[in-house]
């Protein structure tokens, strides 16, 4: 098969990365990777940094930490240069390309990279950093795991990470909230926040743990000038990374001075008067010692976008509020996927040494600040405007800070024997600003709060403190083997943060809270040819401080009782031939309770602590079990690739929000609806609480990719996740009937297909979900879009939605990028999976359209 085929099929295909052998890589910054073997031959199935058999077929000498790889003719690279950072800590492994987005076929212009053909089995040995303690390749990694690059991002035109999820990655659907913005949904889970499913910046975790997980607006930011690959994984991935991956994770990996040398900058404009800067410079300190730095910065503004005019029915679609509008002035000062205001984000980074260092350090700085309006007035609404309508976000936005320190360092001990220390600081802030009219109103009214300009709002103050130490050998034959531990104190303050005071009440939160989680880990993995097994083990304990809690004006006290999870995983991969391979595992997964979990429950519990009825129950940590199997094999002599997964999932204790007052009708209405001690200003009676239903799942993802010649490449996924037996009381994944998911479609297809020329790009990516039949009831399902029995929001609910994307990119001239990109181009107006209680998220149902420019030097 030709090698531009074969690039063409790795780098287009949902497992897109580009790797190569540091060992055979030239020196960084001044050259591209040389091409690969015309005829290679298929590399070993051994593990990445285990030994070879030697050539009587007996094993070898256990291999350094840090060994090259084998080369193309499976023997070890003899005599090759080593790269200065072979395997620095934190950084994306196997590749110094040049960040361009350069044309994916081999271009004249040096400036725009040169690109690495490999061949179709050299896909099953790429790297992934994040699925085990060492770097894996694809071949032997637990479950699911997907790479994009960021040369994918721009063929496709992708804005965001959630556009990114949402476009390209099989059986994952992007869902919306009004206040905490995106929402990632994964084979069948999509709840009202992100706590199920991990983001992670370089291995480091960057989800509060107050409530709202990966933090929604983060994701919906059109800033991906930061990103050089990003790997997805569909699984639990509690042995790695601990509480929080129930449903996977996703690990962003950004640039260094290696892999982005010199200065490159982005400017776009797109609908919504969207405007997008973003800068970087990278570089090599020292040769000598092995020390580079990136810079990045980037910024974002917008206005949103007007939704589509009411009809007659308005009030049975968008809520109450709006009942009677037959016409669109109210909407006028609503906007879609406005930002509340700019949006800055900031990374900077500094390594120092090799992995034949005794010591090497990678230490990362960022900062961000976002956030999201959802479907908010603008800025300059006024109070007679807003009248009518109700929403958290029409009185302003939810802004959200974040910084993190993480000086990542790694001692080398010996050949076969080192050290990981992982030291984190980081800090959040989430603030509800008021929306401008409403400053304005009140700020003529006796009663404002007059401190500074400020008025009364809410707002959280959240800190982590996290250390992680892993040991590392390969002294035993074929094998690596991790042991490790680690602690972390993560603290809540209702009233100040990092950046300062917060006015008003505790967003969502306890007035004061804190605990402290403490974890031993290990897991050892074993290469016999072409035969590899895993098994690793991890036990956390979490201790809770004291909880603070304000209700009815009365400072109030609780303690809560501490909790612990195991977590193991088993996984064993074999490779059939050097294009066809075959894994399964079986993994768990938990989460413990978030913050603001015990704040509704322990206030209604102290309110109601002396009327006659049960208190609310105690909170445990959810839990996920996972069995898969993936099988990969070329076809139609290597033009075309099937990639196929099957997975049976087990959900317990699953945590979301339960209204009381729905489960327990008698209790609220005879002890709880005006009841003075009611802690709200509402009767509402609603917190979060454990499942009393297990749930169970079965699905998976069927892929084709590969060559269609002529410079067109491409891939279609289809996906299908159904739950069965979880009918029980308290049930928060599924529907009424147990056959459906709540906010989440059976069927799910993505394709994409791409042209490459010389100095021209396009690509298109389609998807096409059925309707979500979550929204009827037992008496009214939500089984067909015509049904008299449903209301007009569920009937828009019902509906399949289908969704077309596309891109095009060329180089007018040396070093310079442009590209036209358009979204939703098939004026789909369908709305997201939504868990906004009071009304629809509203959709424009109108393309998004934009064009960006960029340089790189």
């Amino acid at each position: 098969m030709r090698r531009s085929a074969l690039l063409f099929y790795l780098l287009l295909s949902p497992t897109s990365m580009v790797s190569t052998s540091w060992a055979q890589e030239p020196a960084p910054v001044t050259a591209a990777p040389a091409a690969a073997p015309a005829t290679p031959t298929p590399t070993p199935a051994a593990a990445p940094i285990a030994a070879p058999p030697s050539g009587d077929g007996t094993a070898a000498a256990a291999a350094p930490i840090d060994a090259p790889p084998p080369s193309g003719d499976g023997t070890a690279a003899a005599g090759a240069a080593p790269e200065p950072f072979p395997s620095t800590p934190g950084a994306p492994q196997g590749s110094v390309l040049p960040y361009t987005g350069a044309p994916l076929r081999h271009v004249e212009d040096s400036s725009q990279g040169q690109f690495l053909s490999l061949e179709l089995e050299d896909l099953l040995n790429v790297k992934v950093s994040s699925t085990g303690f060492f770097e894996t390749e694809s071949k032997t990694t637990t479950g699911q795991a997907r790479i994009y690059d960021a040369r994918l991002l721009k063929l496709y035109g992708v804005r965001s990470l959630d556009d990114l999820l949402q476009a390209h990655q099989p059986g994952v659907v992007i869902g919306e909230h009004d206040r905490t913005s995106r929402l990632i949904g994964v084979r069948g889970v999509l709840i009202d926040n992100n706590a199920k499913t991990l983001v992670l910046h370089d291995g480091v975790t960057t989800n509060m743990r107050a409530h709202f997980g990966a933090i929604g607006s983060t994701l919906a930011v059109p800033l991906t000038g930061d990103v050089e690959k990003v790997e997805v994984i569909l699984g639990p991935g509690a042995i790695v990374h601990g509480s929080g991956a129930i449903s996977g994770f996703v690990n962003v990996l950004r640039p260094t001075g290696i892999t982005r040398p010199g200065l490159w900058g982005k400017v776009s404009y797109a609908s919504g008067d969207t405007r997008t800067l973003e800068a970087s410079y990278g570089g090599l300190l020292s040769e000598k010692h092995n020390a580079d730095y990136f810079l990045y910065f980037g910024y974002a503004d917008n206005e949103g976008e007007e939704p589509p005019a009411p009809r007659t029915n308005t009030g049975d679609i968008y809520g109450p509020g709006f009942a009677g509008v037959t016409t669109s002035p109210f909407l006028h000062h609503t906007r879609v996927n406005a930002l509340g205001e700019p949006v800055y984000k900031g990374f900077g980074r500094f390594r120092y040494g090799s992995e034949r260092s005794l010591v090497n350090i990678d230490l990362r700085l960022d900062y961000a600040q976002t956030s999201m309006m959802g479907n908010a007035p603008n800025r300059k609404t006024t109070l007679d405007e807003a009248k009518g309508q109700w929403a958290d976000s029409n009185n302003g936005h939810v802004r959200t800070r974040s910084a993190a320190v993480t000086p990542e360092i790694h001692v080398r001990l010996s050949e076969a024997h080192k050290i990981e220390l992982t030291p984190t600081l980081s800090a959040f802030e989430t603030t509800l600003v008021p929306a401008d009219w409403l400053v304005r109103e009140v700020e003529r009214q006796p009663g404002a709060v007059a401190d500074e300009g400020s008025i009364s709002t809410a707002g959280l103050g959240e800190e982590h403190r996290d250390l992680k130490v892993v040991y590392k050998t390969t002294a035993l034959p074929h094998s690596q083997l991790a042991l490790g531990a680690s602690a972390s104190h993560k603290r809540f303050d209702g009233h100040r943060s990092r950046w300062g005071r917060l006015h008003g009440i505790a967003f969502e939160s306890p007035e004061r809270f804190s605990w402290t989680e403490l974890a031993v880990f290990g897991e050892n993995t074993v290469t016999f040819r072409d035969l590899t097994l895993s098994a690793g083990l991890r036990f956390d304990h979490t201790s809770f401080g004291e909880l603070r809690l304000r209700s009815n004006n009365e400072d109030l006290s609780r303690e809560i009782e501490p909790v612990s999870s195991p977590s193991y995983r088993v996984a064993a991969a074999y490779a059939i031939s050097d294009t066809q391979n075959v894994k399964l595992s079986y993994q768990t997964g938990f989460r413990f309770p978030d913050a603001a979990y015990f704040n509704w429950l322990e206030q209604y519990n102290a309110a109601f602590e002396d009327e006659p009825i049960a208190p609310l129950p105690s909170l445990r940590p959810e839990s996920s079990r996972l069995a898969e199997i993936d099988y990969f094999m070329g076809l139609f002599d290597r033009r075309l690739a099937l990639d196929v997964s099957a997975f049976y999932a087990r959900y317990e204790d699953t945590l979301g929000w339960v209204s009381w007052s729905d489960v327990r009708p008698d209790d609220y209405e005879d002890h709880v609806a005006g009841n003075p001690r009611h802690p709200s200003s509402g009767d509402w009676w609603g917190s979060f609480t454990n499942s009393t239903t297990d749930v169970n799942a079965v699905g998976g993802e069927i892929g084709v990719l590969g060559d269609l010649g002529g410079g067109f490449a491409g891939d279609v996924w289809y996906n299908v996740t159904k739950p069965f037996g979880a009918e029980g009381l308290i049930n928060l994944l599924t529907s009424w009937d147990a056959e459906t998911w709540a906010n989440y479609p059976i069927h799910l297809v993505k394709g994409h297909l791409s042209y490459t020329a010389l100095r021209f790009t396009a690509g298109v990516a389609a998807t096409f979900r059925t309707g979500m039949d979550s929204h009827g009831t037992r008496e009214a399902p939500a089984l067909a879009d015509d049904s008299e029995d449903l209301s007009p929001r569920d009937r828009l609910y019902a509906r399949s939605a289908f969704n077309l994307d596309a891109s095009v990119s060329f180089s007018p001239l040396e070093h310079v990028w442009v590209s036209v990109f358009g979204k939703n181009l098939t004026f789909n107006k369908v709305p997201p999976p939504s868990y906004a209680s009071h009304r629809l998220i509203l959709t424009t149902g109108r393309p998004y359209v934009g064009a960006s420019a960029e340089v790189a030097y």
